[in-house]
Order: structure tokens, then C-alpha cells, then sequence
């Protein structure tokens, strides 16, 4: 079987964790794909929070997710807490790829790389929009530091 090949580099742009809840486990007693997908889109709007952004507003664009993919690596379970470290690469004209280390704080296994294409998106005219110079100049000082 082939697998999704997600690598996430050392140097982080943004990191926070969540505890996996037991409305997140599913009947074979670990952490669901549907939730772990939840816990992904959560971290990526913490993210953006900690810039002073809303997904649909990174001055005056929003996002839309243009594609997904999971690499599980390990289970996680209630009570675990998860951190979720984002990286922004291959950035492009009006894109760009969220890249996502999940790990067990608890007991340092990692769980699941994942990646997420973001497109930026004028909601009013429904079409693809350039990335706001703010958000790389966001993203440049928090690499330049």
C-alpha cells in the first residue's frame, strides 16, 4: 500500500494543544478521523487568531481548503493531549500548504502528519484572491524570529 508522504519541518510558525474529549473516540476506543479533522481545522483558526485573523477575514480575504490529507502514525485516546504544530509552506501567488505535526504531549509519540491546501478566496465576488501582504509579512517575522 502506498501512503500519503507529508514531511513537516523542524521550525514551526504556531503551536497549541487539545485534550482528545470522549465525544472525539470512536468504537474502536481511540481518537476518530472525523474528529482528528475537527482538532486540525481548530488549531488552524487558533492560528490565525494568534495573528489577529479570522479565516474569513485575513484583511478583507478569506480561506478555503482546496485539498486534505492525514498520515496516521500512532492512536491517540480520551483524556490525551495532542499538541499541533503549523508550518505555512509552498506559498504561491493566491495558496499555500498548512502542514501539521500531531504528537502526544503525554508521551511524545507523534500520532499524524497532515496537510491542508488553503487558497485564499474573495467571499463577495466567489473567486480566488491574492494572499494579503500582511499575512506573509505575519508569517516572515515569525520565521525571521
Amino acid at each position: 500500500m502506498s501512503r500519503v508522504d507529508i514531511n513537516v519541518p523542524d521550525n514551526t510558525h504556531f503551536s497549541t494543544t487539545m485534550p482528545v474529549r470522549i465525544g472525539d473516540v470512536n468504537q474502536g476506543n481511540h481518537l476518530g478521523h472525523d474528529r482528528m479533522i475537527g482538532m486540525i481545522h481548530e488549531a488552524r483558526i487558533q492560528f490565525f487568531r494568534s495573528l489577529g485573523y479570522d479565516e474569513l477575514d485575513i484583511d478583507g480575504i478569506g480561506t478555503v481548503i482546496a485539498d486534505l490529507a492525514v498520515s496516521y502514525r500512532g492512536e491517540a485516546f480520551y483524556g490525551d493531549e495532542l499538541e499541533f504544530e503549523i508550518v505555512v509552506q509552498d506559498i504561491s501567488r493566491k495558496s499555500c500548504q498548512f502542514l501539521y505535526r500531531i504528537t502526544n504531549v503525554n508521551n511524545h509519540q507523534l500520532i499524524a502528519l497532515a496537510k491542508t491546501g488553503i487558497v485564499f478566496f474573495d467571499y463577495a465576488l466567489r473567486k480566488s484572491a491574492a494572499i494579503p501582504a500582511g499575512f506573509i509579512a505575519q508569517l516572515d517575522k515569525i520565521s525571521a524570529s
